[in-house]
């Protein structure tokens, strides 16, 4: 069964079961991502604006690693969202939340102002921090016992994967930057996020 799933204002095809890492991955979407889909680097935190009861329920890993002021935003880690329902899914990655909240700070957009654009692009900077510095003794210990200790000093398996999306969402970048278009989706694998 093919999905719908909007991340980053671009609608992408999925698969029932697909985690949002996996399907923003495959199709170059400006997301962060490292730990192989081990809810360990939060990097893939993406802000749910829709959707959210065609998702899985938060896993323990996400009450772990995010703050309950953030999931009440509705912040998630895509690399634990599983699409449940054919419903529609809308994702703001934060990646590009805070690419487009530093643009609004560097370009104001007509009829607001440096200083009220900065607001929420260091609120956001701030939040990302404390769940990261000021949790992070307890989510170690807590990520360790749940993962073991080299995957969490090393949670890469497959460098090529991780060096081949990268490149091809930061080409993808700097071609929707200058106008020349985006580099094609890579074939559907099994969901490795």
């Amino acid at each position: 069964m093919v999905i719908k799933v909007e991340i980053n204002d671009e609608v992408m095809d999925a698969q029932l079961g697909e985690r949002v890492l996996a399907v923003a991955r495959r199709n170059a979407s400006h997301i962060g991502f490292y730990c192989d889909g081990n809810g360990l680097c939060t990097m893939c935190e993406c802000k749910v604006l829709s959707g959210a009861d065609q998702l899985n329920e938060p896993t323990e890993t996400e009450h772990t690693w995010l703050t309950e002021e953030r999931m009440a935003e509705g912040y998630r880690l895509g690399c634990q969202m599983s699409l449940r329902g054919a419903g529609s899914v809308r994702v703001l990655t934060r990646a590009e939340e805070m690419r487009r909240q530093l643009d609004a700070v560097l370009s104001p957009p007509p009829g607001t102002t440096v200083s009220e654009n900065m607001r929420p692009l260091l609120a956001n900077i701030a939040a990302v921090n404390w769940q990261h510095i000021g949790r992070w003794p307890a989510n170690l210990l807590t990520s360790m016992s749940r993962l073991g200790l080299f995957t969490v000093l090393w949670p890469v398996t497959d460098l090529n994967h991780l060096l081949d999306d990268t490149v091809r969402i930061t080409r993808r970048l700097l071609a929707v930057s200058d106008g020349s278009g985006a580099p094609e989706e890579r074939p559907a694998a099994s969901d490795p996020a």
